[in-house]
C-alpha cells in the first residue's frame, strides 16, 4: 500500500526526532580522536612530548577559543540589543545580558571552558618553550575573532530547516502548536465534557447517535468547506443538540452547539444505512490554509503539510492527557480531496462517510467479538 494513501489518504504521521543526530555526532568524535591519535603516534613523539597529552593540549586550545569566540559573537550582538533596551527590555541590562548570553547548556559549557582553561595552563606551565608557541598563539586569535564573526557575516551560521523545526517542535514553538492548544483552551476544553449531558438533553438524537464522541475532520491540504455535504454529499445535516452557553471572554451566555450529520449509505441488499454523527472540522485548519495562501503569512504550502502533521499529533497529546476529554473525541485525518459528485464518493474509499462508516463498522464489529468471547 502506497504510504501517502495511509491515514485515509492523509498520509503518514511522523515521530518526535530521537537522538540519532546526537549519537552521530559522538561517533564523528570519537573516531577523529582515534585517527589524530594513530597520526600523532605514527609521526614520532613529538620531540619527547605524549601524544596523548599533546591531543589533549590541541583539543583544549580548540575548545577555549570557540567559547571564547561564540562569547565575543554573542557581544556584536547584544550591541544591537542595547538599542532596543527601554522598548525590548524595559530598560534593564540584566534583561539584555540574559537574552543575549543565555546558554542552555550554560553549567555544561562553564564546566567545559574552566577545565580547557586549566588543561591549557597546565601545559604552559609545565613546558612553556614547546607550548607557548606563536602558531598556537595565532590559532587561537583566528579561533576566537576572526571564524567566528566571518561565519556570522557570511551566513553559514544560519540553521538549517531541519534545526529550526527541531527546536520549534520541542519548545512547542510551532505554529501548529499555539493553534492546537488555542483549540484546546478555547473550544474542546469547554464543549468535550459536557458532551454526553448534551446528546442525552436531546430527545430526537439521544438514541441515534451510538457513539457519542465528536468527530473531528483533519484534512491534509487544510481547506475546510463551508458545509461537510459539500465534500461528501452522502453526509447531510441532521440538525442540532441543545446549545451550551457559559459567560466567557466578556460576552454573556455565549453558545456553543453541536450539528448532527446524518450519513446515508446503500447496502448491499438494497436497504440504506444511517448513521448519526457529531461531525466537524478542525476549524484552526482553516487559518493554516488561509497562510499557505498569502505570501505575507510566509507559510509555504510544504510547510503547511508539516504543520498539519504536528497539529494532529499535538492535539492528539493534549487531549489525551485531559481526563475530561478522553474517549469523547475521536480524531478522523483525511485527504481532504472532494468526493466526487458523479459517484458520491463511493469508490474512493477515503470519503468522509467512508472514513465514518469504517469507524463504526469497526466497532461493531470488536463488540461482537467481545460478547462472543466474554473471558478475553
Amino acid at each position: 500500500m502506497d504510504r501517502q494513501q495511509e491515514n485515509n489518504g492523509f498520509g503518514p504521521f511522523s515521530k518526535r526526532r530521537g537522538n540519532a543526530s546526537l549519537i552521530a555526532a559522538l561517533l564523528v568524535v570519537a573516531f577523529c580522536a582515534v585517527v589524530h591519535l594513530k597520526i600523532a603516534h605514527s609521526t614520532g613523539n613529538h620531540q619527547g612530548r605524549d601524544e596523548v597529552f599533546f591531543l589533549l593540549f590541541i583539543s583544549a586550545l580548540l575548545t577555549l577559543s570557540l567559547a571564547v569566540g561564540e562569547v565575543v559573537r554573542r557581544a556584536c550582538l547584544g550591541i544591537e540589543e542595547i538599542r532596543h533596551k527601554q522598548t525590548r527590555y524595559e530598560g534593564s541590562w540584566m534583561k539584555v545580558f540574559n537574552s543575549t548570553f543565555a546558554f542552555k547548556y550554560a553549567r555544561t559549557i562553564l564546566v567545559v571552558g574552566v577545565a580547557s582553561f586549566l588543561i591549557v595552563s597546565f601545559a604552559l606551565y609545565l613546558d612553556c618553550n614547546t607550548f607557548c608557541r606563536a602558531e598556537y598563539a595565532i590559532f587561537f586569535s583566528l579561533n576566537c575573532f576572526l571564524a567566528p564573526q566571518l561565519l556570522f557575516l557570511v551566513g553559514l551560521r544560519e540553521l538549517s530547516r531541519v534545526e529550526v523545526s527541531e527546536i520549534n517542535e520541542r519548545e512547542n514553538k510551532n505554529v501548529a502548536d499555539g493553534l492546537a492548544w488555542s483549540y484546546y483552551f478555547g473550544y474542546l476544553k469547554l464543549v468535550l465534557p459536557n458532551l454526553e449531558d448534551q446528546i442525552v438533553r436531546s430527545e430526537h438524537y439521544r438514541y441515534k447517535i451510538t457513539k457519542k464522541k465528536l468527530f473531528i475532520l483533519l484534512p491534509k491540504n487544510c481547506y475546510t468547506y463551508a458545509t461537510i455535504e459539500e465534500a461528501d454529499p452522502r453526509i447531510t445535516v441532521a440538525g442540532n443538540l441543545p446549545s451550551y452557553d457559559i459567560d466567557r471572554g466578556g460576552i454573556l451566555k455565549r453558545s456553543y452547539k453541536h450539528t448532527v450529520h446524518k450519513i446515508e449509505i446503500p447496502g448491499p441488499d438494497g436497504e440504506v444505512n444511517e448513521y448519526h454523527v457529531l461531525l466537524e472540522y478542525a476549524t484552526p485548519l482553516m487559518s493554516l490554509f488561509d497562510m499557505s495562501e498569502h505570501a505575507e503569512c510566509g507559510l509555504s504550502r510544504q510547510e503547511r503539510d508539516e504543520q498539519v502533521v504536528l497539529f494532529t499529533r499535538k492535539l492528539e497529546e493534549i487531549l489525551e492527557e485531559c481526563e475530561d476529554c478522553k474517549g469523547k473525541y475521536e480524531l478522523v485525518p483525511i485527504s481532504g480531496k472532494k468526493a466526487p459528485m458523479g459517484e458520491r464518493g463511493g469508490r474512493d474509499q477515503n470519503g468522509i462517510a467512508d472514513v465514518l462508516v469504517r469507524i463504526h463498522t469497526d466497532q461493531k464489529l470488536q463488540l461482537e467479538d467481545e460478547d462472543a468471547n466474554p473471558e478475553s
